[in-house]
């Protein structure tokens, strides 16, 4: 299984965030910590994993069979009210995997689930095009669960359903016709395999062929994938870095330009459907989950000053999303409204930079920043 979580491991990298076994392969033996230390970090461990990641997952289960059970029955007897209900689930399945994307390792990397689930950003348009590729061939068979497996990532989740829910032509949908049967196949078999994305990852994280949150609780000499807790701590870790990261670096910076005149608001994520205000919201708020899950209880204890510091900045960042303006996408160019955006930016990376040169040392993890960043 080593080699099974080495091979995890390459997408990982790819996405700049290593994998605790490539900082094991640099720094084979990590620090030098105590006994009682590991014995610290394996409770802490345990407790972020029963209190954060177990439950974000089994809610994003739940979410999505709740919205391929709203597909199916829209589909049946398609009208507009359906078509408001199906978004509001839609919407659901979005924020549940917003409390799950910063966990970007094991179960959600296995089978390339993430990126199936999330196919952004995309620069090149992948979604539009592989998605008019398949409808332009009129046949509902390509979009069977079993079939879509087999397609480009690109159409396999969140963004096709996106385009399909509430682009210019989601109003196809209710004309009754042959094009709007394809599209609602279409939809069909997209939530039937995120579905099945979902109910594998959170399979795999409470038991199934996996069961990694035993992997991260039971770390140990003959523990496949960690031989010590603070090699499962570096996972968590990470986890809890990328939920800054993400609204530093990606979901913000890239659409936010040097001015409201060069402001870029299609490169938000789910821009479509309007979601990109609360998917920063909510990945910050995971971030803040995560960390009062186990974490902050063991670095109080150690350094009191750093976990005041690192709460500070989370709730910073956690309150001045919240008071964002609404939407998103005009915020960004409106000289009134385009401070309030700023203030997030530099709160993900004032937080993002504190947890990286601060919090790293004393959690005794051999990171430092620009390895963090994949420099």
């Amino acid at each position: 299984m080593r080699r099974w979580f080495r091979i995890l491991s390459v997408a990982g990298l790819i996405a700049g965030v290593p994998s605790a076994a490539a900082f094991a392969q640099e720094d084979d033996e990590g620090p030098a910590l105590s006994a009682a230390d590991q014995t610290a970090l394996s409770a802490m461990n345990a407790s972020i994993v029963d209190r954060h990641v177990t439950p974000a997952f089994k809610a994003q289960a739940a979410a999505a069979a709740l919205f391929a059970a709203n597909a199916e029955l829209f589909c049946k007897a398609p009208d507009a009210s359906g078509l408001d209900v199906l978004r509001t689930s839609y919407g659901a399945v979005s924020d549940a995997w917003q409390g799950v994307q910063h966990l970007r390792f094991g179960p959600t990397e296995l089978f390339m689930r993430s990126s199936r689930l999330m196919f952004w950003p995309d620069p090149r348009d992948s979604v539009g095009r592989q998605l008019g590729e398949l409808l332009a061939r009129k046949d509902p068979a390509l979009f069977a669960a079993d079939t879509l497996q087999g397609q480009s990532v690109s159409v396999q989740g969140l963004p096709a359903l996106e385009r399909l829910l509430f682009g210019e032509d989601a109003k196809k949908l209710l004309a009754g016709d042959e094009e709007a049967a394809l599209r609602c196949a279409a939809i069909v078999g997209i939530a039937s395999n995120i579905k099945s994305i979902a109910d594998g990852a959170a399979a795999d994280w409470s038991g199934g062929g996996v069961a990694y949150d035993k992997a991260i609780k039971q770390a140990g000499p003959e523990n496949e994938l960690y031989r010590t807790p603070s090699e499962a701590t570096v996972e968590l870790f990470k986890a809890l870095y990328l939920a800054t990261e993400v609204v530093a670096d990606r979901k913000l910076a890239r659409a936010l330009g040097d001015k409201p005149e060069t402001a870029r608001p299609r490169l938000l994520e789910q821009w479509r459907s309007g979601r990109s205000l609360r998917n920063i919201q909510i990945d910050l708020a995971a971030a803040a989950a995560l960390w009062r899950a186990g974490m902050s209880d063991v670095v109080r204890q150690r350094d009191a000053g750093v976990a005041a510091e690192v709460e500070a900045a989370l709730d910073k960042a956690v309150k001045d999303a919240e008071a964002i303006p609404a939407p998103l996408d005009t915020a960004l160019s409106d000289p009134a409204r385009r401070p309030a955006v700023e203030a997030v930016v530099a709160d993900a990376v004032a937080a993002k930079t504190l947890i990286a040169n601060k919090l790293a040392p004393v959690l005794g993890i051999p990171l430092g920043f620009n390895a963090l960043d994949g420099d």
